[in-house]
């Protein structure tokens, strides 16, 4: 079997791939990026890299995938989008990110509808399509309701904007289609690229803590929940492989929220003489939240469905924490 990626050689992707090959001595992966794969992403990939071709192709060009119909591909893991951040380098990226984020999905999909024997299309979505608000109660933020991304953040518009374009494109040609909402993301892989240089609260300490750096860290009673990239992976794998699902949207998390005081104290502990300090001054902290925000996109996100419809759980988050710690060591921490 066939899987074609998208974005294969970033953060989310790789790990896809990589779980996807070892996991399946037979399966063989087409992989498409905007340029080849990095040395750090060649390295990572090297254990399956036989079973990989990587193609270097931009899909906000509409012909850019017409030689991929004849290639047994059938299954799509849609994972390629522009994450540039805010401020300068959001408005240098503009044109970029929204051409990627909708006018690549709405060419993978035309791909689908083209593909015989297609049996599932999953598009790979943020948690940043949802706005602050969350349940009354206090419970985990569910697939259905509280979507308003923020305003002021293009990513988040545009990445909504693809989930609704393949929505409604599922409807209209009939395609197989299964989309995932992923919350924060760290672990391996996570590093600067030309489509992504978002650095999360776990990938700030934990560069700090492996290089021998104190870190800083205000407002430490914001929270967030953090999923390990080979978490993500492996959830994805599983919902490619599960025979049957019962629903169109999954979130992808570790499902509980952790404050930045208590994540600083977790990485300090997998990381043995690394050391951390409260700072008054968010202008100048090293990792910084908002306390006010403690729900919706923020705070924990239910992960019922997933659980339900396949046998992936998250590791320990010590577990993960340990894993990216000795990644970091080993790839030189990218």
């Amino acid at each position: 079997m066939t899987l074609l990626v998208t974005g294969g050689t970033g953060l989310v992707m790789s790990n896809v791939i990589l779980h996807w090959l070892q996991d399946d001595p037979d399966a063989r992966v087409i992989s498409i990026d905007l340029g080849p794969p990095d040395p750090v992403a060649q390295k990572f990939l090297a254990p399956v890299a036989e079973r990989i071709e990587f193609l270097a192709l931009d899909l906000r060009d509409p012909g850019a995938l017409d030689n991929l119909q004849d290639c047994g591909i059938t299954r799509i893991a849609h994972g390629a989008a522009i994450t540039p951040g805010v401020g300068a380098r959001e408005k240098a990226q503009a044109a970029l990110t929204v051409g990627v984020n909708v006018m690549g999905t709405v060419h993978i999909l035309e791909l689908a509808r083209k593909l015989g024997g297609l049996e599932r299309l999953l598009h790979v979505s943020t948690g940043s399509v949802y706005g602050d608000d969350g349940p009354a109660d206090g419970s985990p933020l569910p697939e259905d309701g509280y979507v308003r991304p923020f305003p002021d953040n293009l990513y988040a518009i545009s990445k909504l904007s693809g989930e609704l374009v393949a929505r409604r494109s599922a409807t209209l040609f009939d395609l197989p289609l299964t989309m995932v909402r992923l919350a924060s993301v760290y672990g391996p892989m996570d590093r600067d690229t030309p489509g992504r240089v978002v650095k999360c609260a776990v990938n700030v300490m934990m560069h700090k803590a492996v290089t021998g750096e104190p870190w800083t860290v205000a407002n430490g009673s914001a929270v967030g929940d953090w999923i390990h990239s080979g978490d993500v992976g492996r959830a994805i794998c599983a919902l490619l492989r599960a025979p049957s699902l019962h629903h169109e949207m999954y979130n992808i998390a570790y499902g509980e929220a952790l404050s930045l005081e208590a994540l600083a104290e977790r990485v300090a502990a997998v990381v043995p003489g690394s050391t951390w300090s409260h700072t008054a001054d968010a202008g100048t902290a090293d990792v910084s939240g908002d306390p006010a925000r403690m729900t919706g996109a923020w705070g924990a996100y239910d992960t019922s469905r997933l659980r339900s419809d396949t046998p992936w759980r998250p590791r320990p988050l010590e577990d993960a924490l340990a894993n990216y710690a000795a990644w970091l060591r080993d790839f030189g921490s990218v």
